[in-house]
This record gives structure tokens, C-alpha cells and sequence, in this order.
């Protein structure tokens, strides 16, 4: 896919040089598409996953999550009662997950929402999952509701083992 800016600069270049036009702006454009090139290949997956908003985020982890192997189901973006992902395993294990891509910690609030989804869902247990980090609180109230908090460094390592590069 980053291949194609490339590929267009290309063509681009050489309808110019075809048509004629001054040397300088097939130049300009080999070079645009090359800095385009290298720019998205600097781009980690994190670095994407902080210029998302928060809905693509929820559709980036339904590749991750599907790319893991479970099955998942996205819920409707409003009123979706405190879950933005079902997740299955193969043998029947079910995961309300509340996706979070904040700039600023995760607080408690969203801890509260997947512990409500978790019984509203009827899955077995639930998921906060951020590109930042936990308040302390969140982390305290995540764990007598068996809420496990997935924060940046975790994530990473989801993404790795998903087939991502860092």
C-alpha cells in the first residue's frame, strides 16, 4: 500500500517528461514521491494508531483481534452500553472490549463502562484497551472486576504478535 505513492510519483514524473514539460517538475515529483515514501515507512503502527480517531481505532482492533484469531463483533457506535468490541475464542470464551485512544491517561469511568458491559453482554470478562496508560484508580477498580487494562506497552506487543511492526 505505501508502494502506490511511489508508483503514481512515477507515472506522474514520466507523463510529465512525455508531454514535455521542464525537467525540474518530473524532478520535484520523484523527489515528493520519495520523501512520501519514506515518511509513511517511519510511521510505526503506534504512531498511526495515536493519529486515529476514536472510532478508527475501534475498526483497527477488529483487524488486530481478528488477526489473533478471535472472532469479533463491532457494537454500533452510540448507545453501545459501555462495549465497542465482542470478542470469542475458539473454544467459547467471550470478551466485552472498551477501546480507549486517548492522549491523556485512562481514568476510571472507563473501567466502570466495561464492568457494566460485561454483564449486559453476558461475556465472561472485559477489556479496556488504550494507546496511553491507567490512573491508579482505574487499576484499582479494574481488578475485583476482573477487568484486565491493556495500556500502550501491552499493546505493542498485542500488535507484534499480530503480524504488525512496531
Amino acid at each position: 500500500m505505501e508502494l502506490i505513492g511511489l508508483l503514481l510519483s512515477i507515472i506522474g514524473a514520466v507523463c510529465l517528461w512525455w508531454f514535455e514539460a521542464p525537467l525540474w517538475s518530473s524532478i520535484l515529483l520523484l523527489i515528493l514521491g520519495i520523501v512520501w515514501l519514506i515518511w509513511k515507512f517511519r510511521l510505526s503502527t503506534l504512531d498511526r494508531i495515536d493519529r486515529m480517531d476514536g472510532r478508527e481505532f475501534e475498526l483497527f482492533l477488529e483487524e488486530v483481534f481478528t488477526a489473533l484469531g478471535y472472532t469479533v463483533t463491532v457494537t454500533p457506535a452510540s448507545r453501545d452500553f459501555g462495549a465497542d468490541l465482542l470478542l470469542e475464542t475458539p473454544d467459547g470464551w467471550s470478551i466485552a472490549v472498551q477501546a480507549k485512544r486517548y492522549e491523556k491517561v485512562v481514568g476510571l469511568e472507563a473501567v466502570q463502562q466495561i464492568a457494566a458491559a460485561v454483564p449486559y453482554y453476558g461475556t465472561h470478562e472485559g477489556w479496556v484497551v488504550t494507546n496511553s496508560t491507567f490512573t491508579d484508580s482505574a487499576h484499582e477498580l479494574a481488578a475485583p472486576n476482573q477487568v484486565r487494562l491493556i495500556a500502550r506497552m501491552e499493546l505493542e506487543e498485542l500488535l507484534k504478535e499480530a503480524g504488525y511492526r512496531r
